[in-house]
């Protein structure tokens, strides 16, 4: 008799199993490719082949959320956290569903169930540091949560700059550079890193790292804006390099086109020189491309103030206040021409308006205490 060896055949269970794998897979391919519809085609057929599949639930919820179902999308959430109570990962997604509804107290509770299940699990300590800091302005709370992100994923750049900003909203500058030296290290390409660790060395006046970081932002950048040379500039003139603030200011003009802010800007320098000739032109050519820009009145105030002129110094500084009342340096400024025409009654009422919108402020303080003394 004839006899043929049979191949061995894939058991049932197999072959069901990776049927629903493909399906996931072309679900996840199609969710990640943006096309929405067909995610849920496939998250659909997978559920229709297999209803208690956790995986394609969530897919299939985060599809309905996209498309604008968010009861649709919650039920899926809720069947799969029946079938699945003590899934971190599900948790955590349900979790930031939550947080994007606004649902904060649900989504913290989502978030801390996940933790509870899994201490370490960098998401959700990550979600949670997020909600801690954008909307309760806990930053301790925030940089504990980060750290512990962290020791999951060390190399994680997203995780490193949360933790640099938690750092830097607790007042802990130091440790937010820090945070970014690592991250310019495992990335050195990354502008935005250099850029926020100028910032941060200028807050607290290590201005050769400010000068150092912001130059190398510069180089990093591939376009570089005209805020970013500002920066520079901005730092160069606040440690004393004057004849590289100047130079810096005039290449912006010259690459960018004269603006009204890099125009009042360079103009401060040369007010700062006592070059007042210099100073005057370009403030008056910023007040020519934008009339109502506060900043170049004010400063001509002073100008004037040193001319002998309080009278027009008044004119210059009520226009910087209509221009721009909410500026508590403008109302300063008034204030001290008014103390220079010995009219003390307004020059009071002008400082205690400064002090009103920024009561920290020490020279506004002791500039209304003179004013007092002199009323």
């Amino acid at each position: 008799m004839l006899f043929a060896q049979t191949l061995h055949a894939a058991p049932i269970t197999s072959l069901q199993a990776e049927k629903k794998e493909h399906s996931l897979t072309l679900a996840q391919e199609a969710w990640n490719n943006g096309d929405i519809p067909l995610a849920k085609k496939h998250f659909q057929t997978l559920l229709a082949r297999a209803p208690n599949n956790v995986k394609a639930l969530i897919g299939l919820a985060q599809v309905e959320e996209a498309l604008g179902n968010t009861k649709i999308a919650k039920a899926h959430f809720i069947t799969a956290l029946g079938l699945s109570p003590k899934s971190p990962d599900l948790y955590t997604a349900y979790g930031r569903f939550l947080l994007k509804q606004n649902h904060i107290e649900q989504a913290i509770e989502a978030l801390e169930s996940a933790l509870a299940i899994n201490p370490r699990l960098p998401e959700a300590n990550v979600e949670l540091a997020v909600i801690k800091l954008s909307r309760f302005g806990d930053a301790q709370a925030a940089v504990q949560l980060y750290r512990k992100a962290l020791e999951e994923a060390p190399s994680d750049i997203s995780y490193l700059y949360g933790l640099s900003l938690a750092y830097e909203r607790s007042g802990d500058l130091t440790a937010a550079i820090e945070t970014l030296n690592i991250i310019t290290e495992l990335n050195p390409s990354l502008a935005l890193a250099y850029k926020l660790k100028g910032n941060y060395a200028q807050i607290i006046k290590n201005y050769p790292l400010s000068i150092t970081s912001f130059k190398s932002a510069l180089e990093k950048a591939k376009k570089p804006t005209v805020q970013d040379h500002l920066s520079l500039a901005d730092v160069l003139t606040e440690s004393g390099h004057i004849e590289q603030a100047i130079s810096t200011y005039q290449h912006i003009i010259k690459t960018y086109g004269e603006h009204e802010i890099t125009l009042t800007k360079l103009a401060y320098v040369y007010h700062t020189l006592g070059d007042y000739k210099s100073a005057e032109k370009n403030y008056l050519k910023a007040i020519t491309l934008n009339n109502t820009y506060a900043e170049p009145y004010n400063n001509l105030a002073y100008l004037a103030l040193d001319n002998d002129d309080p009278h027009k110094a008044l004119k210059l500084a009520k226009k910087a206040v209509n221009y721009s009342s909410d500026n508590p340096n403008y109302l300063d400024t008034l204030g001290i021409v008014y103390m220079n025409l010995t009219e003390f009654h307004k020059a009071r009422n002008a400082f205690q308006l400064a002090v009103n919108m920024a009561p920290n402020n020490s020279e506004f303080q002791e500039n209304l205490m003179r004013a007092n003394q002199a009323y």
